[in-house]
Order: structure tokens, then sequence, then C-alpha cells
């Protein structure tokens, strides 16, 4: 059985001319939280809760961590209370995600964290502020190939680790007046990297971007920060990571 969960990440945007230059001045006003600190990283709420229970590591940015949304709404809580209500137990996630986190960002802040337990399930989201930070796309191969290992390496049984694709935010309200097209095209080529990444290591992937792009017409898939996923999308993701995953 296999399933899924994030991130983000992303309190950003890009903003592209004809050229497709992206205007820093908005790019930085638009980015979140960029700097990573050690404060605050692992969302930790299973201490009360039966060891026998399963447990469950969620890696990414602020798709992971829920950014304008309620605790209980990120896709990784929600998937836990899916699964509850399948009588599936499972420990509150423990989260370590941040707004705006790139790959290098996640792999510095998981060098300096010694696990003391591996994990039943183990989901990875990360990306989109690569993409949206101009950053190599081979660079970031590169960099999810090692998080991934990483991501086995933590967990109880390698089968039980998922990869989910990049969001699409350039269909947000946040994105109007910007290049739509090519943040699409962009975003496609990221997760077309994810994808084979996962399929080259026999590692479930699960595609979460066709259910953002609804939020092109459908408003209410949207924060009210006009950028991230509400928490109806996240409950979107979360049953479709859990029915491809953990059921």
């Amino acid at each position: 059985m296999r399933k899924a969960i994030l991130f983000i990440s992303i309190a950003l945007i890009f903003s592209c001319s004809e050229k497709g230059v992206l205007d820093e001045k908005n790019r930085i006003d638009a980015v979140e939280n960029q700097e990573a600190t050690n404060d605050d990283l692992i969302d930790n709420t299973n201490e009360s809760v039966s060891q026998t229970n399963l447990s469950f590591l969620a890696l990414g940015d602020s798709y992971t961590i829920g950014e304008s949304v309620l605790e209980g709404e990120r896709w990784p809580n929600q998937m836990v209370d899916i699964a509850f209500n399948q009588n599936v137990l499972f420990n509150q996630p423990d989260i370590i995600a941040k707004t705006g986190w790139r790959t290098e960002q996640l792999i510095d802040t998981l060098n300096r964290i010694n696990f003391t337990q591996k994990f039943d399930y183990v989901s990875l989201m990360i990306g989109v502020n690569n993409q949206y930070s101009l950053k190599p796309i081979d660079t970031f191969r590169l960099d999810l190939i090692k998080l991934l290992d990483m991501s086995i390496g933590y967990s109880i049984k390698r089968d039980n680790v998922v990869l989910i694709s990049i969001p699409d935010w350039g269909v947000t309200p946040f994105a109007d007046g910007y290049d739509r097209i090519r943040i699409e095209e962009e975003i496609n080529e990221f997760n077309s990297v994810i994808k084979d990444i996962a399929n080259t290591n026999n590692i479930l992937y699960v595609d979460v971007t066709e259910i953002s792009r609804r939020a092109l017409t459908e408003k209410d898939l949207i924060a009210n920060d006009s950028l991230h996923p509400s928490g109806k999308m996240y409950r979107e993701w979360a049953e479709k990571i859990y029915n491809l995953w953990i059921e």
C-alpha cells in the first residue's frame, strides 16, 4: 500500500517580461520567510498518541506547511483524519517544511537533524521555489535525487515513500498579469523530472497539479492570500494521496 503527501511551498510569484526576465523587485516583495531557520521546523504533535500508531514524516515547502490555512487544513493533517475515518490510525504528522524553501534549503536543514526513529510513511513535495527563482532544472534533478535518497533512509519501508507533483501557482489570482503559459510550461518541466525520478526509483508519484489548475475558475480552491491552496483544495489532495498511497 502506498500513498502520499509536502509542502508548501510557496509564497512567491514570478514576473516574466516579453523576454521572460523576472522582475527582481516584485520577486523579493512576493517572497515571505525566504531564509530558513531551525526554529519551529518540526511540527511534533504526536507525543500523547500511542506508539503503535503509524508515523508520518512530511517534507517540503509552503504547500506542506500549509501557508495561509489552519493547521488542521494542511493536507498532511487532513490525510491523517481521512485515514482515521477508515480505521487506519496515524500519529499527527511530523512536518519539516517552510514557505519559500528550495531543494537546497531543505537538504541543509535535514543535514542538521538527527532523527531518533524511522517513519512508516514519508512524503516529499518540493521544487516550486526552484522554478520560481529560475534555478537550473538540472540542479533541481540532482537535489531531488539526494532528497529522495534521504527520504528512503528515513522510512521503515521504501514502498511507503511518495513524491508529489508541484502545483501550478500561475492559475491563482495573485498571478494575474504574469505569463501564465510560461509558468505552466516550466511547472510541467519540473514535474516531468519528479515523475521520472519516481519511476526510475520505483517510488509512487502522485499528481496534484491538475487539481490545482482548477483554481483558475474555482475560486474557493485558493486561500485568502490569493496564492496558496485553500483547505478545500488541500482536502482534495489529501483524498487523492490517501487513496493512492495508504488505502
